[in-house]
């Protein structure tokens, strides 16, 4: 008899539990961090961005060479852009040298990248041909869709009200055998 009741109030705790994000959903504020990149002859124009579409404004950008040399220090604009001009560097011994690119919001969100002039992925270290229009770089963990998000909580619901349920019935039977 306290099984059932027990249990009852168990199942009904976990709809309420399940229910009351699904009446007054909140934002995910996880996500990852990535790039798109812009090549207009001596330019690169980068956009800095999270997955989730915002930018990643005034994130701070430190630009060096091959060697460990800071180049360039800078910040990204209100929309997340950063260029570098490459047409003319009389301060390096390369005419166009690999500089690593690296960018933190100051946040834990930090996107590293390689600016390789000679490569045939379009100076970008380990991708594909680089389209204006898509965001690379390496998503978040929780960046799931909809319906992962969902299974997931529920699972973790489910697994966290079984646990409890039978730590509740292996203590009635340790009762009862006592």
């Amino acid at each position: 008899m306290m099984a059932r009741i027990a249990f009852s109030r168990l199942s009904v705790l976990m709809a309420l539990l399940f229910a009351g994000p699904l009446v007054a959903p909140a934002p995910a504020n996880a996500h990852g961090a990535g790039w798109q990149v812009e090549d207009t002859g001596n330019t690169k124009t980068y956009r800095f961005g999270y997955t989730d579409g915002s930018p990643m404004a005034f994130a701070e950008v430190v630009v060096t060479t091959k060697d460990g040399k800071v180049w360039q220090k800078a910040r990204t604009d209100r929309v997340g852009q950063f260029s570098i001009g490459l047409g003319n560097l009389p301060a390096l011994k390369d005419p166009k040298p690999d500089l690593d690119i690296k960018v933190a919001d100051g946040m834990g969100h930090v996107v590293q990248l390689t600016y390789q002039p000679n490569s045939a992925a379009g100076g970008q270290q380990g991708s594909a041909t680089p389209s204006p229009t898509t965001m690379q770089g390496t998503p978040a963990l929780l960046d799931l869709p909809i319906w992962a998000s969902i299974l997931f909580g529920c699972s973790l619901l489910l697994n966290l009200f079984g646990g409890l349920l039978i730590w509740q019935r292996r203590q009635m039977a340790r009762k009862a055998s006592n």
